[in-house]
């Protein structure tokens, strides 16, 4: 059963339809027939029936068309199936280990189990049986992905975004842990046991360049997200480096039988593959050595450029997160000392061997 979330409801103004969220504070204007979903959706109605009766309206490719609205809703925090996850023991258990957390990913569907599980087959573990886990259920309703979280609602994915947005829910529950100052926007890489944070608008090239510097000196710590403590320390979340379509000739040459074969589709259009890292990461916490911010600019020569360390303060505080939503004046004092201590620039570049061979003298032998 599918229904509108709890502060969310339906309202017109004349003949306009509009969703109204009361935690987001905002308005949905909505076209006629997603109009009519809203209304069906207060009632509480099945995935199978609200399908039809679309379909009855005359709605070209009407099943696309809902699992693309209910998916969208779903994100924004305005639908969710009522339903509980299957009974029935699930296929499937992988358990794994990211951030300090553990988490147990329950598949009840050997489709979902094949597409999704090899993203996290190289952080998985046996945590101790006294160990809280996080558990999400993953199930198939109707073409549709159900997503529930230590068994409560189930949030509704579109299939070939799943992953995508498994992957997103595991790593805002990670922040979401008070344990953690802040998450910040930077891929990490280590050498001698201190950390490398490499940060940058996107574009700017992150994953590519770190998979330059996987193997050559450096480990692997994540190529997204680093999480610093209240010691100053960091830990990468060890996702599998996210490929953009643009790069697959590039790492399949690189990285020959590793990069998988799976496109997902994240929910802003861009299709993603994954690489499979040819060593084993790293999650302990690291003292920070070295903040590189990227600047890619076509035709550049790689060169490293002077960056005072309170320019890199303010850019990876703008794109910092946390569990309270902000950072209070002890995660900037933590921000401020750490990148104080770390040696900092700017990188421009064009080049991925150029780029990567400076930054192996940047940070000194190996």
């Amino acid at each position: 059963m599918l229904r509108l979330t709890p502060g969310t409801s339906m309202t017109f103004i004349g003949d306009q339809p509009l969703i109204v969220s009361q935690s987001r504070r905002a308005i949905y204007e909505l076209n006629q027939i997603a109009g009519y979903i809203g209304c069906r959706l207060e009632d509480g109605i099945s995935v199978s029936r609200l399908a039809q009766e679309v379909a009855d309206r005359g709605v070209s490719h009407s099943s696309v068309m809902l699992h693309k609205v209910l998916a969208d809703w779903s994100q924004s925090g305005l639908v969710h199936a009522t339903v509980r996850p299957p009974a029935s023991p699930p296929i499937l258990t992988q358990r794994m280990s990211l951030g300090a957390l553990t988490f147990a990913l329950r598949y009840h569907d050997e489709a979902l189990a094949r597409q999704i599980s090899p993203l996290f087959a190289h952080v998985e573990t046996d945590p101790p049986p006294e160990e809280a886990l996080t558990s999400y259920d993953l199930w198939q309703n109707e073409g549709l992905c159900l997503f529930s979280r230590d068994g409560g609602p189930a949030a509704l994915l579109q299939l070939n975004q799943a992953a995508t947005l498994v992957k997103a829910q595991v790593v805002q529950d990670i922040i979401d842990d008070p344990r953690w100052t802040l998450a910040l926007h930077a891929g990490c890489v280590s050498r001698d046991g201190k950390a490398l944070l490499l940060s940058g608008p996107p574009g700017a090239g992150k994953t590519t360049l770190i998979s330059w510097l996987i193997g050559n000196g450096f480990a692997y710590y994540g190529d997204d997200i680093s999480m610093l403590g209240p010691d100053g320390r960091v830990r990468g979340l060890p996702f599998l480096p996210t490929v953009k379509s643009g790069a697959w000739p590039m790492m399949a040459a690189r990285y020959p039988g590793r990069l998988q074969p799976l496109i997902h589709w994240r929910p802003d259009g861009r299709r993603v593959r994954y690489l499979d890292l040819p060593q084993t990461t790293g999650q302990e916490p690291l003292p920070v050595g070295w903040i590189v911010k990227l600047r890619r600019t076509k035709g550049a020569p790689a060169r490293l450029i002077q960056q005072h360390p309170a320019a890199l303060v303010k850019h990876l505080l703008s794109e910092a997160a946390s569990s309270s939503g902000e950072a209070d004046r002890s995660a900037i004092d933590i921000m401020i000392r750490t990148v104080g201590a770390a040696s900092t620039c700017m990188l421009e570049y064009d080049d991925l061997d150029e780029a990567a061979a400076l930054l192996g003298e940047f940070c000194g032998p190996a």
